[in-house]
């Protein structure tokens, strides 16, 4: 064999054993991370509230008129769909799905809300065109159709339901909290609420943690609200 050749099929098998052990750790430090977590099981918070549990990722659906909006997608069609079995409410009753961001864990059951018009923040479409990933995890690719996308302090009104994006960067570049009517944020991975004040999301998961810090000090109060709905850390009902 000659010697550049060699060279070469070197330098491939390297990076490959380091593409190899990168895998390996992120494996290991994914499952750490989700044995940490504790999202609140399927279910209604009250009349008008509904939260689903796909594994270790929580969604949360509300009422808005004679339909239904929901806050993320979970992880996958199957057991999503089976989750919101639970609840009575079907697929085709979405109308509207607001994306805290777009991590394959919150957009994988995407496919199924066939009647749903889709939101994001602004900052989030180069998460899903190519243009930037997170370290070490393969780039989210877009394959769910049309979407539409909002700055911050935005607000929509769904069913007589308001509701404002709150652009909080730094878990993605386009990570958003919702404020549903009065009395609801929906975190996604933005923030934990530990003693009744915001901390940040977990560290390794984060593409830029300081930022995500600067972020979250930005959001209102958490006592001006009834309930703050995390993604991984269930709901947490403000006295």
């Amino acid at each position: 064999m000659k010697k550049p050749v060699k060279i070469i099929l070197i330098g491939i098998a390297v990076i490959v054993c380091l593409g190899i052990i990168t895998a390996i750790v992120f494996y290991i430090n994914f499952r750490q991370a989700i044995k940490s977590m504790t999202p609140a099981e399927t279910g209604s918070i009250n009349d008008s509230v509904w939260c689903i549990k796909d594994r270790f990722v929580n969604a949360y659906i509300f009422k808005a008129g004679q339909n239904y909006l929901m806050v993320d997608a979970g992880i996958g069609e199957k057991d999503f769909k089976k989750e919101m079995e639970k609840t009575g409410i079907v697929p085709d009753q979405i109308t509207t799905l607001l994306l805290t961001h777009t991590d394959g864990d919150h957009i994988g059951a995407t496919g199924l809300f066939k009647n749903a018009v889709i939101y994001m923040h602004r900052d989030e479409k180069q998460m899903i065109d190519g243009t930037t990933s997170k370290p070490n995890t393969p780039k989210e690719i877009w394959k769910f159709g049309p979407y539409k996308l909002l700055d911050d302090n935005d607000s929509l009104l769904i069913g007589g339901l308001k509701i404002k994006i709150l652009h909080t960067p730094g878990h993605t570049t386009g990570s958003s909290c919702y404020i549903i009517g009065n009395d609801y944020l929906v975190t996604g991975d933005n923030l934990v609420l530990t003693e009744g004040k915001y901390e940040h999301f977990i560290e390794k998961f984060n593409m830029n943690t300081p930022q995500q810090v600067e972020s979250i000090k930005s959001l209102p109060d958490p006592a001006s609200f009834k309930y703050i709905l995390t993604a991984h850390n269930g709901i947490n009902k403000i006295k």
